[in-house]
């Protein structure tokens, strides 16, 4: 930026804001001066660091030639998201080392569409650099980032007999990748070597993984406080303040740092690296209590080290990941039942729609063989047993919450099971992280994963029981309506899921046209819309919906819990989208009855799906524009329905 401009945005934000400019200069300033400091201590890190690597090659006597050797029998497995700056990163560094490590191994987690696509340029220019090495990519396949899930997809296409772990937030210092084979040579081979530890700030650093303390915790939601609190006194970080840097020594457990060796050490009994049911790295702590456990050496160099671009310990997103693992580490120190690999914790507290399509899921779960249990909301607990008693529902003390509060609720009934005491090794969310949008996955095919189903699994359309007093309820409720009903159900769960008043005057005249009437449902606090012929708001069940529904001819809904009750109905349905998208949250072709035609319809906008509470193209609407009438659409629909009755 010229100076001219920058004198000019000087003035604009004193202009706009008085005392901002100062405060942002400060701020600046103290970066810089932070990145000066932290520049200072690696320089002295790296002094120290060159020092020992020169003590090491006087003490031991290992040629080159073998250094070679062992490189190009080994391979580097590396997690990596747009734009892949670790991965460059230690290329640059295998360079500098002139290195030739036989393959690389890199499992590719960017969320886009279609997939493969950003790392391209960036393979090609690592082949350049560094050309007598094979580079592998490997699509990451779950919609939620998991490392141990990730990495283990990566040592499965590992083809050499030693195998290093770079993992998904290591940086190698000069030397590391060198010395890390010196110490291997030194040993050797009989040990598993990981990398010194050095955190963000440059300071050498342990850490120390008791989950003895979440034991004692009782089943309860936490606050973000008291999880953060809980956290820390299970895992403990200590700085390392040393004159000299350590030699090689022996590692009972380690959590961080690039590690590796022989394949035949690092894998378990069935040839597996890490537990893939742990979400968060502390997976590589689960792996160092096995290893000891196994009588594996382990030997942390002291001539090799890699930098940790975490700030925190752990990369669990939410505290509730990191819990969720500790108990699981803590649980394998100790006997579990042989058969509890086989339960699965269902967590889908709300809303409606999801909730539903999660007992559709559990009834599967449960078909398979195993132990199931779905968590909801305590309000939506008969919601959930209508659809079955073969389902084991238990409630979570939370509130059905408002769109805007889903995420912290939600977290908070993931905190929840993952805290009890007898909860199954095994938790599947109904909510992923990551956007449906960015992946192009459905919300079903999440599910599915979750709970460890094939993609293609159809569901079961399994329905709530009715009885003749619900039937005699639903006739007695339309009777005063009439005949030929076509039900509609406009409301979301917020505006933007909403069909406009416009759309709904041209879907009314459709309907019309048809020899319908257009009847609007939903429940007592909806409040009704203009163009319809008449209403039904209630707050019912879905046994009484099911019914009152079966004397309709058709439904029209939005991304809501309707679309997905009439997919389990089988029932003729219209499906409007606009700032959702039917690829993500459309649930009908996965449901095994398929005997009544379901009309998809789309957004029309670019901006969609922005999955948004408010229009982010036009802030003053609330009500998004990609909702269509597709009147050719409609009147065919509406055409493959039986005739209407004579009257």
């Amino acid at each position: 930026m010229k100076p001219s401009a920058k004198r000019e945005l000087k003035r604009i934000i004193r202009r706009a804001a008085p005392g901002i400019a100062d405060r942002l200069s400060v701020a600046l300033r103290a970066a810089r001066g932070a990145a000066v400091r932290n520049a200072a201590k690696f320089g002295n890190l790296m002094a120290h660091i060159q020092e020992n690597q020169s003590a090491f090659d006087e003490r031991v006597l290992i040629d080159d030639a073998d250094v070679a050797a062992l490189a190009a029998r080994s391979s580097i497995v590396v997690v990596g998201t747009t734009p892949f700056d670790n991965i460059s990163t230690f290329i640059d560094e295998l360079r500098r080392e002139k290195l030739d490590i036989a393959e690389i191994v890199v499992v590719d987690a960017t969320a886009e569409q279609p997939r493969l696509v950003a790392i391209r340029d960036h393979i090609a220019a690592w082949r350049r650099r560094l050309p007598l090495t094979r580079f592998k990519v490997v699509p990451y396949s779950l919609q939620d980032i998991r490392y141990a899930h990730a990495l283990s997809l990566g040592w499965h296409e590992a083809q050499h007999e030693n195998v290093w772990i770079v993992g998904r937030y290591d940086v190698p210092l000069d030397g590391c990748f060198t010395y890390l084979l010196k110490t291997q040579l030194e040993q050797k081979g009989s040990a598993v070597i990981v990398s010194g530890a050095v955190a963000p700030d440059a300071s050498l650093r342990s850490i120390t993984v008791d989950p003895s303390q979440l034991f004692e915790q009782e089943a309860a939601i936490l606050e973000i406080e008291e999880s953060a609190a809980l956290l820390a006194r299970a895992i403990t970080e200590r700085k390392l303040q040393a004159a000299k840097l350590p030699s090689n020594q022996p590692a009972g457990v380690f959590s961080e740092g690039i590690f590796g060796g022989p394949r035949t050490s690092l894998a378990d009994e069935t040839g597996q690296l890490f537990d893939t049911s742990l979400l968060s790295n502390l997976a590589v702590t689960a792996l160092s209590h096995r290893l000891k456990a196994d009588g594996v050496p382990v030997v942390r160099s002291g001539y090799a080290y890699s930098r940790s671009m975490l700030a925190k310990i752990t990369d669990g997103g939410p505290p509730w990941e990191a819990i969720y693992d500790l108990r699981r580490i803590g649980d394998n120190a100790v006997s579990v039942e042989p058969d509890k690999n086989e339960a699965i914790e269902i967590v889908c507290p709300f809303h409606r729609g999801d909730m539903i399509l999660a007992v559709q899921v559990a009834a599967s779960v449960a078909a398979s063989g195993k132990r199931v249990r779905l968590h909801v909301a305590e309000q939506l607990v008969p919601w959930a047993k209508e659809f079955g008693t073969g389902i084991h529902v238990e409630s979570v003390p939370v509130p059905v919450a408002a769109a805007e509060d889903t995420y912290p609720v939600l977290l908070d009934a993931f905190q929840y099971v993952s805290l009890r005491r007898d909860a199954a090794p095994r938790i599947a969310r109904c909510h992923p992280s990551r956007s449906l949008s960015e992946t192009g996955r459905n919300l079903v095919e999440y599910m599915l994963e979750e709970v460890g189903l094939p993609l293609e699994t159809r569901l079961p359309n399994l329905q709530p029981s009715s009885t003749d007093a619900q039937q005699r309820r639903a006739r007695e409720i339309v009777a005063g309506i009439g005949e030929d009903l076509v039900f509609v159900h406009p409301v979301g769960g917020w505006s933007l899921k909403s069909i406009p008043p416009h759309i709904m005057a041209g879907l009314a005249e459709e309907v019309h046209r048809a020899g319908f009437k257009l009847i609007q449902i939903g429940g007592a606090s909806d409040r009704r819309v203009a163009h319809t012929d008449g209403a039904i708001l209630q707050n019912l069940m879905p046994s009484q919906w099911k019914e009152i529904l079966a004397l309709g001819r058709a439904l029209i809904c939005v991304d809501s819990w309707t679309s997905h009750f009439a997919a389990i109905l089988d029932i003729p349905q219209i499906c409007m989208y606009g700032s959702t998208h039917p690829d993500h949250v459309s649930s009908k072709r996965w449901f095994r009855s398929q005997l009544s035609p379901c009309l998809n319809l789309g957004p029309i906008v670019n901006c969609s799906p922005c999955n948004s509470l408010t229009c982010v193209a036009y802030p003053e609407r609330d009500y998004c524009t990609g909702y269509t009438v597709d009147r050719f659409a409609l009147q065919e629909f509406f055409s493959t329905l039986p005739a209407v009755s004579a009257s």
